[in-house]
């Protein structure tokens, strides 16, 4: 997930002093940063200047307060500096104490995009214990074996916590609040570092996100201790951990109030132990955030480093274990004028003949009716759309996204910036990122708004590590979207849809010619997309079928498995089809809740399965829903496809009106710990042995709000 924004909250205040001395010892000083692409402020009034005279560039007067912009005053601040541990009993060398003295000797881990960088999430487990964020209330549950599984504690938790990482005796919990309110309108007095230590941020009315990097020692799992909580200024955002190293990812959007801008700062118990460097590029653009990167010692709580990027808006993060790429969207305001969109006004799709300008139009006369044309009508359609794009360059007067990547170099807590590229298009998630022997592959989808109406398609970019362009593949699948990507060693398999799912195989052995190998079309899609092994891949979606109107139905879930040992001709193995419409998984939307091991021939998905019945209720004229919540276990064989193993229920209910989430029997994660299985929804943890799944052994209620916290939910708060 994911980073939820507070964009249209002012900024104003008090700004602190961007001349603090980075972390001793780590890549902090102006000799490890690359000149020309990126540069330093060098104070709070560079930083005022700079977005005032870019955002005018962009035609964007939102920052400036009556032509004015006032001075600010800086404030100076302890340098930042390598933090030793002052809670007692915490160990100083970096080695974590064991998980417990009995425990299974397997456990499933968090499903991650890249070996070796751990993804946060509201639930974690080891050999023995499940860590699990209910509502506001962090419960650990001694799970193993199942037989005596039973709450060891819950600790209630301030704030909106969100994700945690668990390291051996350590536990990090990442969760947001909002800063204080409130105060005097004198920013600054002459004792300003005395001052601002018991001062709010914000001198006037005004709320803003911080997130807050709390520690904790489980050794004792009974009554967790807290060793450190850190708060800074933004939103959170994304977050990974590499050995003991947490790397946590902030922002924050840049909105003067009365001409004060106020820069990032990093606190512990309300006291400002630094302020990163800010740094910038000379990229107008219509909208600032300040994006912060922090960095932590998991096994001390520790701080390491801390930058902070004055960029553009966006929130769809890639991180191997060397760096962290960071991306957002660049929009164009660059409109076709009234003669070229005329075509498209004439058939009332538009409103502004008599103005004299022009107004895009999302769907054309055209397209409107896309999905019901004969193949030979749809090709001639395409080709029409595809001559407006090549009209629309020539005149430049494209309406074109851009999604830009910086590239920020990570190592053992270290934080130093390296390069960035710009790539036509937009990101679907992370998965749309993928570095590879020092390259970074991207995939995008395009989409173009011309005189003959909106033209898609789907492309693939290769940057060096420079990020300087090596390859291009592009207008693949036209007039249909991404919808799942993944790049395995040097291969993409890559998904669009717009009527059937052609399945692509894409070739990247050569970085500077990606090349089409194969594709399959078939109906329905997958959102996600996991590795079997090096022939096989599995997806997971929703079935479609053509509707009495002819176009696109969707109905139940689909679990597909393509064998791709052929790549000129890839072939579906398998399916399995789950339920009616509106049936979904958390899967869909989070491959964390997607658990697959091989070794165990498992695969768990849960599921909100609707079945609708075959009989009329003849007093509303309607059929009567079913819906069953649980998860669907199954084996996978590489010949035919999958194997139900069994089904772990945690509820049904009848009604005609449901939505995903709707209901604390939504099962959202599933684990394993040595022979057993667990499921989680929101009220409750079932317990199943592997070889019996359809047989419940324990029960542990969730308390709190009952109510667990959920990345694919946040943006509906």
């Amino acid at each position: 997930m994911s980073g939820r924004k507070f964009t249209c909250i002012a900024i104003a205040a008090v700004v602190l002093m961007l001349t603090a001395v980075m972390v001793s010892g780590c890549m902090g000083s102006a000799a490890t940063v690359p000149t020309g692409d990126i540069k330093k402020f060098s104070s709070a009034e560079e930083i005022r200047d700079y977005i005032r005279n870019n955002t005018q560039l962009t035609g964007n007067s939102y920052y400036a307060t009556d032509g004015v912009w006032a001075t600010d005053r800086m404030v100076a601040v302890p340098p930042m500096a390598v933090q030793e541990s002052s809670a007692k009993g915490v160990a100083q060398s970096g080695a974590l104490p064991s998980a417990g003295s009995v425990g299974a000797t397997e456990h499933s881990e968090t499903n991650v995009q890249v070996a070796g960088v751990d993804e946060p999430d509201f639930v974690k487990n080891d050999a023995r214990y499940i860590y699990v964020i209910s509502g506001s209330t962090l419960t650990i549950v001694d799970a193993y074996p199942a037989s005596t599984a039973a709450i060891l504690s819950r600790t209630e938790l301030e704030d909106s916590p969100r994700e945690i990482f668990i390291s051996g005796d350590r536990l990090v919990l990442l969760k947001t609040g909002t800063s204080a309110i409130a105060g005097s309108d004198d920013p600054v007095g002459t004792d300003v570092a005395a001052k601002m230590a018991v001062m709010p941020r914000y001198p006037y009315y005004r709320t803003a996100p911080v997130t807050h990097a709390v520690f904790y020692d489980i050794s004792d799992r009974t009554h967790p201790k807290l060793l450190r909580d850190y708060t800074i200024d933004g939103d959170y955002v994304t977050s990974r951990m590499i050995g003991t190293t947490v790397y946590l990812l902030s922002r924050e959007s840049v909105y003067p109030y009365n001409d004060r801008i106020i820069v990032p700062a990093l606190r512990e118990n309300a006291k400002i132990i630094a302020t990163p460097d800010v740094y910038y590029f000379d990229n107008p653009e219509q909208q600032y955030d300040f994006t912060t990167i922090t960095s932590f010692d998991a096994s001390n709580g520790a701080t390491k480093d801390a930058k902070t990027y004055l960029v553009g808006t966006g929130n769809i993060v890639y991180v191997s274990t060397e760096a962290m790429y960071v991306s957002y969207q660049k929009y164009h305001n660059i409109y076709p004028v009234r003669g070229m969109m005329e075509p498209a006004l004439k058939v009332g799709q538009g409103s502004g003949a008599s103005s004299g300008i022009a107004v895009p139009v999302s769907v054309s006369s055209i397209a409107s009716d896309f999905n019901t044309m004969s193949e030979a009508d749809r090709q001639a359609a395409i080709a029409e759309m595809k001559r407006g794009e090549q009209e629309a360059i020539r005149r430049n007067e494209i309406d074109q996204t851009t999604t830009v990547i910086h590239k920020i170099g990570i190592s053992n807590g270290a934080i130093a910036y390296r390069a960035n590229g710009e790539v036509p298009g937009s990101l679907k998630n992370q998965f749309a990122m993928d570095e590879y022997d020092g390259d970074l592959r991207v995939a995008t989808t395009s989409s173009v708004y011309t005189a003959r109406g909106q033209y898609e398609y789907n492309n693939v970019f290769v940057f060096d590590s420079a990020m300087k362009t090596l390859g291009t593949l592009t207008h693949i699948a036209e007039q249909e979207k991404i919808y799942s990507t993944r790049f395995i060693g040097d291969r993409l398999y890559m998904v669009t849809f717009k009527r059937v799912d052609p399945f692509f195989v894409i070739d990247l052995s050569t970085p500077a010619s990606p090349k089409i190998l194969g594709k399959l079309k078939i109906p329905g899609y997958s959102d996600y997309l996991h590795p079997y092994d090096k022939n096989l891949i599995i997806g997971i979606g929703k079935e479609t079928a053509t509707n009495d109107w002819g176009g696109v139905s969707t109905k139940g879930l689909k679990l597909a498995l393509f064998d791709v040992s052929d790549v000129e001709h890839p072939r579906q193995v398998g399916k399995v089809e789950i339920g009616d419409a509106g049936s979904d998984s958390a899967a869909l939307a989070d491959h964390k809740a997607f658990l697959f091991d091989r070794e165990k021939n498992l695969l768990v998905i849960p599921a909100r399965v609707v079945k609708q019945a075959a009989t009329v209720d003849t007093k509303n004229g309607a059929s009567p829903t079913q819906v069953w919540y649980g998860a669907y276990v199954f084996g996978v064989n590489p010949e035919t496809g999958f194997v139900l193993r069994g089904t772990v229920e945690h509820g049904t209910a009848g009604n005609g009106y449901y939505w995903y989430g709707s209901s604390q029997n939504e099962v959202k994660r599933s684990l394993y710990i040595g022979d057993t299985l667990y499921t989680l929804s929101s009220a409750k943890i079932l317990a199943n042995p592997l070889s019996q799944i359809n047989t419940t052994i324990a029960t542990i209620t969730l308390e709190g709000n009952n109510e667990v916290l959920y990345p694919e939910m946040r943006m509906m708060e």
